[in-house]
């Protein structure tokens, strides 16, 4: 043949592009003609000069990705096969995490897959553990045993929390046989379950402090017991609910009866329907081949669905991140060439934020996956596209600038699921965030978001606990957080939200026609009578138009006397239904509601 034979048919071919079809036949023939005669015919000249056009006008296509995907060791997947060895291997490797001080603010890390099929399971869920079956419907894994799958108090002992400081963990998309004990506190949702029998939310009675339930079937009852609150969204409960000590909220819930009268506890607030929607992100596989799945938004939903409209993400088009292989660079350069990204279970170090950059965009996090923002004061993340998802994911302080922040959410629609903020903790007592989360996008759905300024962190090494702890208290001057939330977007809802111990307000509400179901903050423990004189509250809105169902604000003011005039500061043609204070414990702190 003759030497480049293929560079002189392309470029004959794309110089005839403009004639007609007969003359860059004829021209294209000629061209073949004049070579050797083991060349190629003319219509594989122009098919390849075609598509080379052609590729040159698209956009570069994001590299393609393994599937199955490659999974670091923080992930452990279970198929039928291994259904006789997953008990004891989910024991073992969960020993630390169900530890309640070497696992409360370890930086392990724990994803369990559960491939369909079905599983005799007794082994319970710690910190930082993610439980997920990969299922197209919850029933696709079942787990029947003695117990199955199960959370207990974290601190049993007689006068102990309880499970006041049971966090961070969560369990989504299987079937449970029996009853389910999942006695929790926040950071530690259920989601996309259903309960053969009673759904069982506290540990006989102990100290429980709330949590989150969503898109799940009850098939007998829901036992709150000790629950001081909980947000449901999107259930359905077979035989009605007990127990609960000050309030319980219901979106779009179904046989969970009416609301409950003005001033009786506890207070049952019942919504009809969810307003505004998009389910968690959720990961399924076919045989060995993985896909993302993405539940598409929904309005004026009631009850639970799962089989709603969604769009599947092949693994090929997933970039799974290790963290201990991938820092801020590799992640940011995934989203840039159109990849969605899933986190595995880790602590990411970022030495830069990443920008989420393109519309309906996933970052999905197991395992409770951390982003720690850089030193630099930057976010952990900052969303500039519309529709964008952000979910299951702890964005954490690092030692920062005045001016920081951990997520800065500037596009249009899009849902944060399972989005928890923590300043303080682990790590150095000089975190900082002035402001965790900043909210400018109209049209965003907050779905279980809780944003924590630390009472309590981890021992400094040679560090003594006061009696009766096993953590460091925090006290003035450690880990700075000013406010938990601004939204400055319009018409942004959320569900289940929890902002705890800022230094100023704890929520600043400034967007129009807000609407927040379920709201759950403690005043900081540390402060004195200088931080009631500043004028901070629970809860500020300035927006004409907001409406607020169950809101919770309380005081622990352990150091010192701080008596704070009001717990809400907001407009009168704001509408808030049950909302109340609560004096946990201390000195005497909020006097009114409003």
């Amino acid at each position: 043949m003759v030497p480049n034979l293929f560079v002189v048919l392309v470029a004959a071919t794309i110089a005839a592009d403009a004639a007609d079809s007969e003359t860059l036949d004829i021209d294209v023939a000629a061209t073949i003609a004049a070579a050797d005669s083991q060349t190629l015919d003319i219509d594989m000249a122009r098919h390849i000069a075609e598509n080379q056009q052609h590729s040159a006008e698209m956009p570069p296509q994001p590299p393609l990705q393994p599937n199955p995907p490659v999974w670091p060791d923080s992930v452990t997947v279970f198929g039928p096969d291994d259904a006789a060895e997953a008990n004891a291997v989910m024991t073992r490797l969960s020993t630390t995490l169900n530890d309640r001080a070497a696992g409360h603010f370890s930086d392990e890390r724990r994803a369990f897959l559960f491939k369909p099929g079905a599983y005799e399971m007794d082994v319970a869920v710690g910190y930082y553990v993610s439980v997920h079956g990969l299922g197209a419907s919850p029933g696709d894994v079942v787990v029947a045993g003695p117990r199955g799958i199960y959370v207990d108090a974290m601190d049993k002992r007689a006068g102990g929390a309880g499970s006041l400081d049971t966090f961070w963990r969560s369990m989504e998309n299987l079937e449970r046989v029996g009853d389910l004990r999942w006695a929790v506190s926040q950071a530690a949702p259920l989601r996309r379950v259903r309960v053969g029998g009673d759904l069982v939310l506290h540990d006989g009675g102990a100290y429980a402090s709330g949590g989150f339930l969503a898109n799940a079937a009850v098939g007998g009852r829901v036992d709150f017991g000790s629950q001081q609150q909980w947000a449901s969204r999107n259930v359905a409960v077979g035989r009605g609910a007990t127990g609960g000590a000050w309030s319980l909220v219901y979106v779009g819930c179904e046989g969970v009866g009416a609301s409950s009268a003005p001033g009786v506890e506890p207070r049952a607030s019942v919504v009809p329907t969810t307003p505004l929607v998009a389910e968690k992100p959720f990961v399924v596989v076919d045989g060995e081949t993985y896909a993302l799945r993405v539940p598409e938004m929904k309005r004026g939903a009631a009850g639970y669905a799962f089989d709603e409209p969604s769009r599947d993400v092949p693994f090929e088009r997933v970039f799974v991140a290790d963290a201990s292989k991938h820092g801020a660079e590799a992640l940011q350069r995934a989203l840039d060439a159109g990849l969605d990204v899933v986190l595995a279970p880790g602590v990411y170090e970022l030495d830069a934020g990443l920008v989420v950059g393109r519309a309906n965009a996933v970052v999905l996090g197991l395992g409770l996956a951390t982003l720690v923002a850089p030193a630099t004061g930057a976010p952990a993340v900052r969303v500039t596209a519309a529709n964008a998802r952000l979910a299951g994911v702890v964005l954490q302080a690092g030692d920062a600038p005045p001016g920081s922040s951990l997520l800065e959410w500037d596009g249009d629609g899009g849902v944060l699921s399972d989005v928890f903020a923590r300043v303080g903790g682990p790590g150095s007592r000089a975190a900082r965030a002035d402001t965790m989360v900043r909210v400018a996008g109209a049209g965003v759905v907050l779905d279980n978001v809780w944003l924590w300024r630390a009472d309590h962190a981890a021992l400094a090494p040679g560090e003594a606990p006061r009696p009766g702890e096993v953590y460091h208290l925090v006290a003035d001057g450690e880990c700075y957080s000013e406010t938990g939330l601004v939204v400055d977007g319009d018409d942004v809802v959320a569900y289940g939200l929890a902002v705890e111990h800022t230094l100023g307000d704890q929520l600043v509400w400034r967007g129009e026609r807000g609407r927040v179901f379920f709201y759950q903050s403690e005043l900081p423990y540390d402060v004195d009578q200088a931080f009631a004189d500043a004028g901070h509250v629970g809860y500020r809105v300035t927006a004409a138009a907001h409406e607020s169902v169950g809101a919770g604000i309380y005081s622990f003011f352990r150091d010192s006397q701080c008596l704070v005039p009001a717990a809400v500061a907001a407009p009168p043609t704001a509408n808030f239904t049950n909302a109340f204070t609560k004096h946990l414990n201390g000195h005497p702190g909020i006097l009114s509601v409003t």
